[in-house]
């Protein structure tokens, strides 16, 4: 293997030089911020340390496809090939190709013409007001900014509002229905959603319905998750990519859905493993596929996953465990999905602990939803009270619920989500049903 370190100032010149001299294989190792340069200790700058590695091939000091390029000067980086450059590396390289940005003075131009009463960002917007001192040289106040300025004022306001509503909810609704709003809200249940279930409650409950209030809000969280449970694997699906962050029991979902797979149904599966950052990861997995009897391949690079993958070509189904990493920050996700390939009737399912924050697994899946993520599996679940995150994960993202693992024990503590017993897990049992 071919290991190389770059000094840049930004990633895109880095994905630049290491596609230009290592190839399209190439896959990064690590990166972290550094100072360079400066005197005594002074001046120094902040630059970008990037390690990436390629796979040598047989008979060749470089990679075949090193021969057939062109060098590639470091000032004008090599564009990066769409499959292997991830979203957050494009948008960055975008703005690079497209030069500086506009001086002030033009953006002023533009609002002027857009509208013909803008008078400039120093002017008074009504006649009673005094004018402004000058803003300081190269300051941007531009429409953008005041769009930015609305839209933050907008939130604040649709917050206070938030705020008042649930403060009134609690003041007029009947004791039967604050009696389930508080179980929603010691849930975990974002405020949005369960005024939302109690407002719909409230319109059909009265003193002389029959189910209790309750009873009726449990009711709409069965319907709610009926509609956004996908319980299995799909027959026709023969690749499965597992992706999640650190410490959230990854590799043991996986072993615990290769043997539901083999016993229930059958199918011959084969596992390939990603995660070569942990510290005995590799190992863990290579001891529940010796339990089980599959085969299992080791990968660190796009090229190694499509061998890895030619290989199992006899399995029906084959699961991908990707490295457990951050993955609030979109650069290691974007890292993450150039590993994978786009494959046919390929799907990526992301595991979530319920033990997190809801707040955290939101940021996660903003990263991951960019990447075709179909599903979920909320895993721990026997070690909280709390499961109002799977009600706001489903609620704010279009994704499935695929499974809950309940415990750590292979492979009998995965559960296939029913929407009227997870409703009972929520809710707890009402004798007025």
């Amino acid at each position: 293997m071919r290991v190389k370190k770059y000094i840049v100032d930004t990633m895109p010149e880095a994905m630049g030089l290491i596609r230009s001299e290592l190839g399209a294989d190439a896959v990064i190792l690590s990166t972290k911020s550094i100072k360079t340069g400066g005197f005594a200790g002074l001046f120094r700058k902040q630059k970008i340390e990037v390690v990436a590695a390629v796979e040598e091939q047989a008979g060749s000091g470089a990679p075949a496809n090193l021969q057939a390029s062109p060098p590639v000067s470091p000032a004008q980086p090599r564009p990066i090939p769409r499959a292997m450059a991830p979203d957050a590396y494009r948008k960055v390289a975008q703005g690079m190709n497209n030069g500086e940005q506009a001086p002030a003075k033009e953006k002023q131009e533009d609002v002027k013409q857009a509208n013909p009463s803008y008078r400039g960002p120093h002017s008074s917007v009504l006649p009673s007001l005094p004018v402004q001192e000058p803003h300081p040289e190269g300051a941007d106040f531009s429409a953008s900014t005041d769009q930015a300025l609305l839209t933050e004022i907008q939130q604040l306001k649709q917050m206070m509002t938030s705020f008042a509503k649930r403060d009134a909810h609690e003041a007029v609704l009947p004791s039967n229905l604050n009696e389930a709003r508080a179980k929603l809200i010691q849930q975990g249940v974002i405020n949005e959603l369960w005024m939302k279930w109690i407002d719909e409650v409230q319109e059909q409950w009265t003193e002389q319905t029959e189910q209790s209030g309750l009873a009726l809000v449990k009711e709409e969280i069965r319907q709610f998750l009926e509609a956004r449970i996908d319980a299995g694997i799909a027959q026709d699906t023969r690749i499965v990519y597992v992706a999640g962050p650190t410490g959230v029991g990854k590799t043991t979902t996986i072993a615990k859905l290769a043997a539901e797979q083999m016993f229930k149904y059958k199918r011959k599966v084969g596992l390939i493993t990603a995660d070569t950052y942990r510290i005995s990861a590799v190992e863990q997995l290579r001891t529940y596929a010796a339990i089980l009897g599959v085969p299992l391949e080791v990968v660190q690079s796009p090229a190694d996953t499509k061998r890895a993958l030619e290989r199992l070509a006899d399995c029906d189904l084959i699961f991908m465990d990707t490295a457990g990493r951050n993955y609030r920050n979109e650069m290691l996700v974007s890292e993450l999905n150039s590993l994978l390939l786009d494959e046919p009737n390929s799907e990526m399912v992301l595991v979530l602990s319920l033990t997190s924050k809801t707040e955290d697994m939101l940021v996660i899946l903003d990263h991951f939803t960019k990447y075709g993520l179909s599903k979920v599996i909320f895993t721990k679940m026997d070690e909280t009270d709390s499961l109002g995150s799977i009600l706001n994960v489903l609620y704010r993202y279009p994704v499935a619920l695929s499974y809950i693992a309940v415990g750590q024990n292979v492979p009998d503590d995965l559960m296939v989500p029913d929407a009227r017993t997870l409703s009972d897990c929520i809710m707890g049992s009402d004798e007025n049903e």
